[in-house]
């Protein structure tokens, strides 16, 4: 990788004060963490993809909404960033583990005028994984306000300790996930907004917002007609996680073989901190 700020200790792009923000609130932004010559690297990266499909590709184009995950497994430019920038060491510094593994990446597309929501959701029940060093950063491509469908977040929800069921982010409900009887029912946030402390960020092209994945998070459509909203989200997990196929998780991130309890330590999620030598 080239001699970029991603090759940065971390500790030039966290200080204490926001990785202590991050531990209270669950959700920070992070400026300026990818710079001008990988934002451009990964746009070109998000356009062959949307022109040749992964298989793990999702095309709502009813909505205008496009998404992948696992892009890292089909494309050595999005392997190369996970796993070889210093978004590892970040991670580590951010939720306190001496090891950090790479989880899975995932890309969110919304063309102009797209009216595809994300509801609300928190991320952890739908992934076959249980721990607490479990986090994400997403990463602006483009310019993102409250107008192109900017992420909104629960201040504070990622320490709830309140699991929620996952539903479908797709047009319809022919997919839904099946019911975990051990889940609560996600609250009407939208009917009663002012009974919860929602914060979001505008964002820059290379800004990032950094989140623990219990947090309560969602997003509105794309209202402006001339603008994309293209995000793409690293996900990262410590020490403490272990394999955890419970009912309700996404079939696409479960691992045959793998027993529940196991540790991550599978070439699947390779060590991305301490990088080797």
């Amino acid at each position: 990788m080239s001699d970029t700020v991603l090759d940065r200790p971390a500790h030039d792009l966290v200080d204490d004060d926001t990785i202590e923000r991050f531990r209270a609130d669950g959700v920070v932004a992070l400026r300026n963490v990818v710079d001008d010559e990988w934002v451009e690297r990964l746009r070109g990266g998000v356009a062959d993809e949307m022109a040749n499909p992964s298989p793990t590709a999702h095309n709502y184009e009813s909505t205008g909404f496009f998404g992948s995950l696992d892009l890292w497994r089909f494309h050595p430019l999005f392997e190369e960033f996970v796993t070889q920038s210093r978004l590892g060491e970040l991670a580590a510094a951010m939720f306190g583990s001496p090891i950090v593994r790479m989880y899975y990446d995932q890309l969110f597309v919304k063309e102009p005028g797209s009216s595809q929501p994300v509801p609300w959701h928190n991320d952890q029940p739908y992934w076959p994984i249980s721990g607490r060093q479990v986090m994400s950063f997403w990463i602006a491509l483009d310019t993102v306000d409250a107008t192109n469908g900017r992420v909104e977040y629960v201040r504070g929800s990622h320490a709830w300790d309140r699991w929620f069921q996952p539903r479908t982010f797709a047009p319809t409900n022919a997919h839904d996930y099946e019911r975990n009887p051990d889940y609560e029912l996600m609250p009407d946030i939208e009917a009663d907004r002012d009974s919860y402390d929602i914060i979001s960020f505008d964002l820059e092209p290379g800004d990032a917002v950094a989140f623990w994945a219990m947090i309560l998070h969602g997003s509105q459509g794309n209202a402006d007609q001339g603008r994309a909203r293209r995000g793409y989200a690293a996900r990262y997990i410590g020490t403490d996680v272990r394999y955890d196929p419970r009912i309700g998780t996404a079939q696409v991130l479960h691992v045959d073989g793998l027993d529940a309890g196991s540790t991550m330590e599978l070439d699947r999620y390779p060590v991305v901190w301490p990088r080797s030598a």
